[in-house]
Protein backbone atom coordinates (compact mmCIF):
# COMPACT_ATOMS: atom_id res chain seq x y z
CA UNK A 1 0.00 0.00 0.00
CA UNK A 2 1.20 3.65 -1.01
CA UNK A 3 2.10 5.52 1.88
CA UNK A 4 1.09 9.59 1.66
CA UNK A 5 2.66 12.40 3.78
CA UNK A 6 0.74 15.52 5.31
CA UNK A 7 1.92 18.27 6.39
CA UNK A 8 0.19 21.09 8.81
CA UNK A 9 1.61 24.21 10.23
CA UNK A 10 0.38 24.90 13.71
CA UNK A 11 0.97 28.51 15.00
CA UNK A 12 1.97 28.20 19.07
CA UNK A 13 4.48 30.02 21.35
CA UNK A 14 7.63 29.03 22.21
CA UNK A 15 9.26 30.08 25.56
CA UNK A 16 7.94 33.37 25.11
CA UNK A 17 9.49 33.82 21.50
CA UNK A 18 6.57 32.60 19.44
CA UNK A 19 7.15 29.63 16.83
CA UNK A 20 5.53 26.73 14.89
CA UNK A 21 5.09 23.30 14.71
CA UNK A 22 5.22 21.63 11.82
CA UNK A 23 3.57 17.34 11.91
CA UNK A 24 3.90 15.43 9.35
CA UNK A 25 1.50 12.15 9.79
CA UNK A 26 2.16 9.30 7.56
CA UNK A 27 -0.56 7.34 6.41
CA UNK A 28 -0.56 3.67 5.22
CA UNK A 29 -0.40 0.01 6.43
CA UNK A 30 -1.93 0.79 9.48
CA UNK A 31 0.87 2.92 10.58
CA UNK A 32 0.94 6.13 11.55
CA UNK A 33 3.98 8.33 12.94
CA UNK A 34 4.00 12.19 14.01
CA UNK A 35 6.63 14.49 14.07
CA UNK A 36 6.58 17.98 14.99
CA UNK A 37 9.29 20.36 14.97
CA UNK A 38 9.35 23.57 16.68
CA UNK A 39 11.58 26.60 15.52
CA UNK A 40 11.94 30.56 15.89
CA UNK A 41 9.34 32.69 14.67
CA UNK A 42 10.72 35.98 11.74
CA UNK A 43 9.29 38.31 14.62
CA UNK A 44 11.65 36.96 17.47
CA UNK A 45 14.59 36.04 15.19
CA UNK A 46 13.91 40.01 14.37
CA UNK A 47 14.12 40.90 17.88
CA UNK A 48 17.02 38.82 18.68
CA UNK A 49 19.13 40.23 16.06
CA UNK A 50 18.18 44.17 16.32
CA UNK A 51 18.95 43.41 20.37
CA UNK A 52 22.39 42.17 19.47
CA UNK A 53 23.32 44.43 16.58
CA UNK A 54 22.37 47.44 19.17
CA UNK A 55 24.43 46.22 22.69
CA UNK A 56 27.30 45.67 20.30
CA UNK A 57 26.93 49.70 18.56
CA UNK A 58 26.33 50.78 22.06
CA UNK A 59 30.22 49.22 22.31
CA UNK A 60 31.29 50.73 19.05
CA UNK A 61 31.64 47.45 17.51
CA UNK A 62 30.86 47.05 13.86
CA UNK A 63 29.12 43.74 13.38
CA UNK A 64 27.06 40.93 11.73
CA UNK A 65 24.32 38.96 13.43
CA UNK A 66 23.23 36.09 12.05
CA UNK A 67 19.87 34.12 13.82
CA UNK A 68 19.83 30.53 12.16
CA UNK A 69 16.87 27.83 12.49
CA UNK A 70 17.48 24.00 13.56
CA UNK A 71 18.08 23.35 10.24
CA UNK A 72 20.72 26.18 9.96
CA UNK A 73 19.42 27.97 7.43
CA UNK A 74 19.76 31.61 7.83
CA UNK A 75 16.12 33.70 9.17
CA UNK A 76 18.03 36.77 9.78
CA UNK A 77 21.00 38.52 8.58
CA UNK A 78 21.67 41.97 9.86
CA UNK A 79 25.02 43.22 8.95
CA UNK A 80 25.78 46.41 10.80
CA UNK A 81 27.16 49.45 9.58
CA UNK A 82 31.58 49.21 8.67
CA UNK A 83 31.18 45.98 9.36
CA UNK A 84 33.69 43.57 7.35
CA UNK A 85 32.90 41.17 4.92
CA UNK A 86 34.03 38.00 6.64
CA UNK A 87 32.21 38.92 9.59
CA UNK A 88 28.93 37.40 7.84
CA UNK A 89 30.18 33.82 7.12
CA UNK A 90 31.73 34.03 10.94
CA UNK A 91 27.85 35.23 12.24
CA UNK A 92 26.17 32.49 10.28
CA UNK A 93 28.79 29.72 10.78
CA UNK A 94 28.78 30.26 14.39
CA UNK A 95 24.95 30.52 15.02
CA UNK A 96 25.16 26.98 12.91
CA UNK A 97 27.80 25.65 14.91
CA UNK A 98 25.58 26.50 18.15
CA UNK A 99 22.29 25.23 17.48
CA UNK A 100 23.80 21.68 15.97
CA UNK A 101 25.18 21.44 19.41
CA UNK A 102 22.81 22.92 21.74
CA UNK A 103 25.56 24.74 23.17
CA UNK A 104 27.38 28.29 23.13
CA UNK A 105 30.59 27.99 21.12
CA UNK A 106 32.79 29.77 23.36
CA UNK A 107 32.33 26.11 25.02
CA UNK A 108 32.73 23.61 21.99
CA UNK A 109 36.07 25.44 20.98
CA UNK A 110 38.14 23.80 24.10
CA UNK A 111 36.11 20.30 22.88
CA UNK A 112 38.48 20.83 19.60
CA UNK A 113 41.68 20.67 20.52
CA UNK A 114 44.38 18.04 19.39
CA UNK A 115 45.87 16.16 16.14
CA UNK A 116 43.48 14.44 13.92
CA UNK A 117 40.23 14.45 12.45
CA UNK A 118 37.73 16.86 14.87
CA UNK A 119 34.65 18.64 15.23
CA UNK A 120 36.50 21.29 13.18
CA UNK A 121 35.94 19.20 10.53
CA UNK A 122 32.42 19.43 10.25
CA UNK A 123 31.55 21.70 7.04
CA UNK A 124 29.59 24.73 7.98
CA UNK A 125 30.50 25.00 11.55
CA UNK A 126 33.22 27.34 13.56
CA UNK A 127 34.39 26.80 16.71
CA UNK A 128 35.57 30.82 17.94
CA UNK A 129 33.37 32.30 20.85
CA UNK A 130 30.43 34.54 19.76
CA UNK A 131 27.21 31.59 19.26
CA UNK A 132 24.40 30.89 21.51
CA UNK A 133 21.73 28.26 21.01
CA UNK A 134 17.86 29.06 21.65
CA UNK A 135 16.31 25.98 22.65
CA UNK A 136 12.90 25.09 23.72
CA UNK A 137 12.27 22.17 26.76
CA UNK A 138 16.08 21.88 26.35
CA UNK A 139 15.91 21.31 22.55
CA UNK A 140 17.70 23.62 20.28
CA UNK A 141 15.28 25.29 18.05
CA UNK A 142 17.50 28.21 16.84
CA UNK A 143 21.40 29.91 17.10
CA UNK A 144 22.58 33.33 17.15
CA UNK A 145 25.86 34.20 16.13
CA UNK A 146 27.90 37.11 15.93
CA UNK A 147 31.06 38.20 14.15
CA UNK A 148 33.24 41.25 14.16
CA UNK A 149 34.37 42.16 17.53
CA UNK A 150 38.07 42.13 18.50
CA UNK A 151 36.84 39.23 20.89
CA UNK A 152 34.82 36.03 20.53
CA UNK A 153 33.58 37.02 24.25
CA UNK A 154 32.23 40.08 23.25
CA UNK A 155 30.93 38.52 19.91
CA UNK A 156 29.10 36.22 23.02
CA UNK A 157 28.21 38.93 24.70
CA UNK A 158 26.45 40.43 22.17
CA UNK A 159 24.67 37.17 21.44
CA UNK A 160 23.74 36.89 24.57
CA UNK A 161 21.88 40.36 24.73
CA UNK A 162 20.05 38.90 21.36
CA UNK A 163 19.18 35.89 23.41
CA UNK A 164 17.71 37.45 26.39
CA UNK A 165 14.78 39.37 24.54
CA UNK A 166 13.05 36.09 23.44
CA UNK A 167 13.90 34.10 26.36
CA UNK A 168 12.28 33.93 29.70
Amino acid sequence: MRKTTIAVLVALSVAGAGGYAVADQQHGRGDAAVRTATTITVDAAVRAARAALDAAEKDGQRVTVAVVDRGGDVVVLLHGDGAGPQTEESARRKAFTSVSFNAPTSVLAGRVTGAGATLRDIPGTLFLAGGVPVASNDAPIAGIGVGGAPSGDQDERYARAGLSTITP
